[in-house]
């Protein structure tokens, strides 16, 4: 009898602290809840809402060709970053738009408008692809003519109009603000120039010029750099708009944050070039080297007898400010980073590295993971189909997420759809973080 009086207690007990693990696992940690493993995780985000699908036709891919800009020295993946205006460019474009090469050098950019996709379509391969960081009406594409030729056009979308088209080189962005188009071309006669050109979005092209880098109390130009348009070679007179031709060097790095206001950094030089009356003039320019920290601040870390110093300052401006010695070291200069408002609240990437979180850690990403288990049977079934898939996507399905958007964009290999992502605390701070 007291065996089982000993049995019941127990079984009691086991009931009551089961409860007690049932009531907390509806709370979030802060409140004295218990944070749900990876796995549990997993299986929680294993159904995710299809809100697109699109067939691709055999042969056609989300890929670019020759699809690197001057200051990329790797390609990225196609599962990218967060999608941000600084990064290169990638065929998954915010939850709008996929660009796809085919056969037969072909093209399209395929736009998601309406509950229906509209194509964009081209006779020749394409090396970038682009939509306006701010309202997504503007789609600009560089195309791969042959023989060392390219094309840049800017369409408005979804009307598909072509607003203007120029003969360019392999690289084409907007300026962080989405006001103005950046794009450039190699100095043929000198490897370490390069000419740059900036046309606007909205209104009438300036007219050509060229920067004269006679800026009082500043440095001349390098010797031997061209100061009027007459002394670029055919190519580079040909390019419109006012024009700014630069020093490049393997490890070189630019920025346009605003449609005026451009940032160069080389071999251990900066320069703040700010766009006034159509020609580039220097605002001010020293020794150190930039190390941009979008889309809020540029860094700067420049020699003294000290030792090595940091100062930032705001993106408009070059108006500079010593950084605090006990704050850990930045990270190095990487289109991933992304950056908290407050300069002391830290960055991350969507790799999930981080820098100087401070007290409001965000989760770690874990959706990747459970989309690609959610998708390796369909993927499976591709790869059975088509030769081609497994040459494309040798482990699995590919997956770009766009967290900023909620989105994520999934290739199996015959299709590609956009998913909705799971609301998650993680996806509420990356907002906030970006606003």
């Amino acid at each position: 009898m007291p065996q089982k009086r000993y049995l019941i207690a127990t079984l009691f007990i086991a009931g009551m602290l089961l409860l007690v693990a049932v009531v907390q696992a509806f709370k979030p940690p802060r409140e004295g809840g218990v944070a749900p493993d990876a796995a549990v995780l997993s299986l929680n985000l294993e159904s995710f809402e299809t809100i697109a699908d699109l067939r691709l036709e055999d042969g056609w891919a989300p890929r670019f060709t020759s699809a690197q800009d001057p200051d990329q020295w790797e390609s990225w993946p196609s599962g990218g970053g967060f999608g941000t205006a600084w990064e290169p460019a990638s065929p998954y474009m915010f939850d709008h738009a996929l660009a796809l090469n085919g056969p037969g050098g072909r093209s399209e950019v395929a736009l998601w408008h309406g509950l229906e996709w509209r194509h964009f379509r081209f006779d020749a391969p394409m090396a970038s692809a682009r939509m306006d960081p701010g309202r997504h009406n503007r789609l600009l594409v560089t195309l791969n003519l042959g023989r060392g030729r390219f094309q840049t056009k800017l369409l408005e979308v979804p009307e598909g109009r072509v607003l203007w088209a120029v003969n360019s080189g392999p690289w084409s962005r907007f300026s962080w603000d989405g006001k103005s188009v950046l794009m450039g071309l190699a100095d043929p006669t000198q490897a370490s120039r390069l000419l740059l050109t900036a046309l606007p979005v909205e209104g009438d092209w300036p007219d050509s010029s060229l920067a004269p880098w006679n800026e009082e109390g500043l440095p001349g130009a390098p010797r031997g750099f061209p100061v009027r348009l007459e002394q670029l070679w055919d190519d580079g007179k040909d390019l419109p708009g006012p024009k700014l031709l630069i020093p490049w060097r393997p490890g070189s790095q630019f920025w346009m944050p605003q449609r005026d206001r451009l940032w160069v950094s080389s071999e251990g030089v900066w320069t703040f070039w700010r766009l006034r009356e159509g020609i580039w003039q220097r605002e001010a320019s020293g020794s150190g080297v930039l190390s941009a920290q979008p889309p809020w601040r540029m860094g700067l870390v420049a020699d003294s007898q000290d030792g090595a110093l940091r100062s930032r300052s705001e993106i408009g401006t070059a108006e500079w400010e010593p950084v605090p010695a006990d704050l850990p070291p930045w990270p190095a200069y990487d289109a991933a980073w992304l950056w908290r408002k407050d300069a002391s609240q830290g960055a991350l990437t969507a790799w999930d590295l981080r820098w100087h979180e401070g007290e409001s850690p965000l989760p770690r990403e874990r959706q990747r993971s459970s989309l690609m288990g959610a998708y390796r049977a369909e993927w499976r079934a591709a790869s059975n189909l088509r030769a081609s898939v497994r040459g494309w996507l040798p482990s699995g399905p590919q997956i770009a997420l766009r967290e900023l958007n909620g989105v994520a964009w999934v290739w199996v290999g015959d299709r590609v759809l956009i998913v909705r992502l799971v609301s998650t605390e993680r996806l509420r701070k990356l907002k906030g973080a970006a606003e």
